[in-house]
C-alpha cells in the first residue's frame, strides 16, 4: 500500500520586523505549489501565519504584500552622503522615531503615564504601547471565518502570564476559534506590549517561552509524514562580537534563536529511535509481539518519516540591536528579498526528494551555501 503525501508544513519564529523574511520564503514555497497544510507561528510568525491560514491561496502573497507594506516607515529624509556617521545618524533616528511614535498599523504608544513603573493599571494596559493597531490590520486582512473552518491548520503560541505554561491556540482542537485577540496574544512581548486577556485568562507572547515552535509539530499525537518548513530569523552562529554594539546584537541572536540546534538534533535522535523501535517490532516472533510489556514499548515508535528544512535568515550588514523594530522600507524590501532568494536556493536543491534510509525517521535539510 503506497505511502500518502506528508502533509507540509511552515514554522514561523518570532523576530519583529526580522519577519519580513518569512513572507519572501513563503512567496518562493508558494510560486512552487507547495501550500501549507498547517502553520505554526510565535509573534511576528503567528501574525504571517494567520495571514497565510486566513486567505485563499490566491489570495495570500497579496495580505502579506498589504500588512508589510502598512506597517513599512518611510525613509526620514533624503539620503545623506555616504560614510559611517551619516548611516549612523539615519539609523538611530529611525529607531528613535519608532520607539517615539510606534508603527502604523501595528503600535501606538500609550503615553508618558506608561511609564510610570509603580502606577497600578489593568492587565490589558500594563505595556508601553496600544497594538490596537493591529487588531484592526488583522481584522480587514485576514478573513477568521476560513480560518475557523480550518481547511489549513493553524497553530499559534502564547504563554499564560499566570502559570508560565505554553499556551497553544488550535483552529483544530474543537473548542478555540481563533481570532485576532489570539493572534496578539502570540505577539504581546513584554514589556513593550501589554497581555491580552481571553476569558479568564492573560497571555503573552510564546517567544519568551521557546521562540522557535517546533516541538509543537515534531511532537504531534498524529504522527503523519511531513516536510516541514522551518523559518527562524536568529542566527545563533554568527560571528563573536568585537564592540558593545555588535555584543548586544548577539546577545538577542542567542536569546531568541532558542537553542534550536540542540532541539533539533534531539528531535531527529528521538524520532530515529521511534522509527528503530517499529523496525525491531517487525522481527519479532508473534508471542514475543504480543506480550504485554513489549506492546506497550513497541506503542512508543512510530513509522512517520519527517524532513525539516531548515532556513536562517542571516544578519544584514549596518544592521544593530534594535533591527526587530527597524521597520524602514529598505530594511523590509531586504529581507523579504533574502527569504525569496533562499527559499528559491532550497527548493532547486529539493533534498528531501532524495530516497530516506528505511532507519531514518527524521532528516534536517540546512539552507545551502552560496
Amino acid at each position: 500500500m503506497a505511502r500518502p503525501a506528508p502533509q507540509t508544513v511552515y514554522v514561523f519564529q518570532g523576530g519583529g520586523a526580522l519577519g519580513a523574511y518569512q513572507a519572501g520564503v513563503a512567496e518562493a514555497l508558494d510560486a512552487a505549489g507547495l501550500a501549507p497544510d498547517w502553520l505554526v507561528g510565535t509573534s511576528i510568525g503567528a501574525i504571517n501565519a494567520a495571514l497565510i491560514a486566513g486567505n485563499a491561496p490566491a489570495d495570500r502573497l497579496a495580505a502579506l504584500r498589504s500588512f508589510w507594506g502598512r506597517v513599512t516607515r518611510p525613509a526620514l529624509a533624503p539620503q545623506l552622503p555616504a560614510n559611517p556617521f551619516a548611516a549612523l545618524w539615519q539609523q538611530g533616528l529611525q529607531t528613535w522615531q519608532t520607539l517615539a511614535t510606534g508603527i502604523p498599523g501595528f503600535f501606538r504608544p500609550r503615553g508618558p503615564q506608561a511609564w510610570d513603573m509603580h502606577r497600578r493599571v489593568p492587565l490589558a494596559e500594563l505595556g508601553f504601547y496600544d497594538t490596537q493597531p493591529l487588531a484592526a490590520t488583522l481584522r480587514e486582512l485576514v478573513d477568521f471565518e476560513r480560518i475557523a473552518r480550518a481547511e489549513t491548520r493553524l497553530t499559534l503560541c502564547a504563554v499564560n502570564v499566570r502559570s508560565g505554561e505554553l499556551a497553544l491556540f488550535d483552529n483544530r482542537d474543537g473548542h478555540t476559534r481563533i481570532g485576532p485577540e489570539h493572534v496578539m496574544a502570540s505577539g504581546a512581548l513584554p514589556p513593550g506590549f501589554a497581555p491580552v486577556v481571553i476569558g479568564r485568562e492573560a497571555y503573552w507572547d510564546g517567544g519568551i517561552y521557546s521562540n522557535t515552535p517546533l516541538d509543537v509539530v515534531l511532537d504531534d499525537s498524529e504522527r503523519r509524514d511531513t516536510l516541514c518548513f522551518m523559518v527562524d530569523l536568529w542566527d545563533a552562529s554568527e560571528a563573536a562580537p568585537h564592540t558593545m554594539a555588535q555584543a548586544l546584537m548577539r546577545y538577542k541572536d542567542i536569546q531568541y534563536a532558542s537553542r534550536i540546534c540542540e532541539h533539533l538534533d534531539d528531535h531527529e535522535r528521538m524520532q530515529n529511535l521511534r522509527r528503530a523501535l517499529r523496525l525491531v517490532g517487525r522481527r519479532l516472533d508473534a508471542g514475543t509481539a504480543a506480550d504485554p510489556a513489549v506492546k506497550a514499548l513497541l506503542a512508543l515508535g512510530c513509522d512517520s518519516r519527517i524532513d525539516v528544512v531548515h532556513l536562517v535568515m542571516q544578519a544584514q550588514a549596518g544592521e544593530d540591536s534594535w533591527r526587530d523594530i527597524d521597520f524602514s522600507d529598505e530594511r523590509l524590501r531586504a529581507r523579504w528579498a533574502a527569504g525569496l532568494r533562499d527559499g528559491r536556493r532550497v527548493l532547486k536543491r529539493a533534498a528531501w526528494r532524495e530516497p530516506m534510509d528505511d532507519s531514518v525517521g527524521m532528516r534536517v535539510h540546512a539552507l545551502p551555501q552560496d
